[in-house]
């Protein structure tokens, strides 16, 4: 009976933690039509808006966190896009300024370093910017930011240090693409 009765205890507490593991994520094309995209992204998602004070517009995002937040490896998936001033997608020179300014803006989010550099990207095909974060203690953020179609795209994932996340990360960075 002791033996049971311990085979049922230790039965339990592996089917409550790989419960709480949360790792079967149900992956989802998701389009946008307003936003004028589509990419791969964990279900479900919630929408919501802001005003934007650096574009002076609103800036839609598209997020998907985990049920299990405080356990699971990913913290965050989120898309978000906000209208450009006209022209910015055909002057390359405006292009880069307005680029750099809003991956500066991006970092502000996460840190007040100013020491945090950012690269220059091409996003599948459209040029970009990327910065990566070390957030301390237990967390790491990838952004990467594109103009495509007149519209700023903000692509941020945040997750857990030590843990394999390499392949839901690039399936979400890499399957984003701006609809023409």
């Amino acid at each position: 009976m002791r033996n049971l009765v311990k085979f049922s205890g230790v039965c339990s507490l592996v089917l409550v933690l790989s419960s709480c593991g949360g790792n079967n994520i149900d992956w989802q094309k998701y389009t946008s039509d307003q936003g004028s995209f589509m990419i791969q992204m964990p279900t479900p998602v919630v929408k919501t808006e802001k005003k934007d004070i650096f574009w002076k517009g609103t800036t839609h995002f598209i997020s998907w966190r985990p049920s299990t937040f405080a356990i699971y490896k990913i913290k965050l998936f989120q898309v978000s896009y906000t209208d450009c001033p006209p022209g910015v997608s055909t002057d390359s020179t405006l292009l880069n300024l307005m680029l750099d300014s809003a991956i500066m803006v991006r970092k502000k989010d996460f840190t007040d370093a100013d020491d945090l550099p950012s690269q220059p990207i091409e996003l599948n095909g459209y040029p970009g910017r990327a910065f990566f974060f070390d957030g301390g203690g237990n967390t790491q953020v990838s952004v990467k930011e594109c103009i495509a179609n007149n519209k700023l795209y903000d692509l941020v994932v945040i997750t857990k240090k030590n843990y394999s996340t390499n392949n839901e990360i690039n399936t979400f960075f890499n399957s984003f693409q701006p609809l023409r």
